[in-house]
Order: structure tokens, then C-alpha cells, then sequence
């Protein structure tokens, strides 16, 4: 991991406590932290099985 990259997931984990601290509903920031997390997992399976059926195709399997 390159220096930038760990320096955005320390911003982003700065971020996250920040908001925590400061939100008056701490589960509505759960709760959006949450639903973040699992659109981008949900995202990410998408694209990989996307890439990978592509390979395939290519590779003629």
C-alpha cells in the first residue's frame, strides 16, 4: 500500500470519528456507516464477477 493510499484510509478513519463525536444519533451514523459498507461490498462483487466473466470470454474457457 502506497503512502497516499494509507494516508486517504487515515483521513477517512479521522473522518469517521469525527462524525461520530459530533452526531447527536449515534445509531443513524451506525446505521449510514453501515449501508456505506455494504453498497460498496455489494459493488465491488458486481464488477469483480463482471471482470471475471470477461476473462473468461476472452480467454475462450
Amino acid at each position: 500500500m502506497n503512502s497516499l493510499k494509507s494516508l486517504g484510509v487515515f483521513a477517512l478513519l479521522a473522518a469517521v470519528a469525527f462524525a461520530i463525536s459530533q452526531a447527536p444519533d449515534i445509531y443513524q451514523v451506525i446505521l449510514a456507516i453501515t449501508l456505506v459498507i455494504i453498497v460498496y461490498s455489494l459493488v465491488s462483487y458486481v464488477v469483480s464477477h463482471r471482470r471475471r466473466l470477461r476473462d473468461q470470454r476472452i480467454a475462450g474457457v
